[in-house]
């Protein structure tokens, strides 16, 4: 059971340059379809002041972003360096969220594991020939 919430937690990955996530198998499971659309993603709220870096505050700003599935609260880490992360679903077919906005100031969203971000458009899986570039 450790292995089977591991692969369900820890992900994504990435493979020879493609996406991997796994997640648990369903009834409505279409292996016609592309890609799942919704998918967990590891996150990174950086220099996020001191008073915030409580449980509530920090999926209260996740769920700014998309469902809050799990939180690391290691935030003190020398070696990792100090920011919240934390891991939420995302809709892959949605502009993704960049930064949102805490107590008046702006915070910048992190992804990781997510290397063909667009910036110009907020979707995933291009980097170049952007329609909105």
């Amino acid at each position: 059971m450790a292995d089977y919430n591991k692969v369900l937690t820890q992900g994504p990955w990435i493979v020879f340059g493609q996406y991997l996530t796994v997640q648990p198998w369903t009834k409505t499971f279409n292996p016609d379809q592309p890609y799942p659309s919704v998918v967990m993603a590891w996150i990174r709220l950086a220099g996020l002041p001191g008073y915030l870096y409580k449980r509530q505050f920090i999926e209260a700003i996740g769920s700014l972003i998309g469902k809050v599935v799990k939180l690391d609260l290691r935030i003190d880490n020398r070696t990792r360096g100090r920011f919240a992360r934390l891991a939420v679903f995302i809709n892959l077919d949605e502009p993704l969220i960049s930064k949102v906005l805490v107590d008046g100031v702006i915070q910048q969203v992190e992804y990781e594991a997510l290397p063909t971000i667009c910036f110009s458009c907020g979707k995933y899986g291009h980097l170049k020939n952007c329609a909105r570039r």
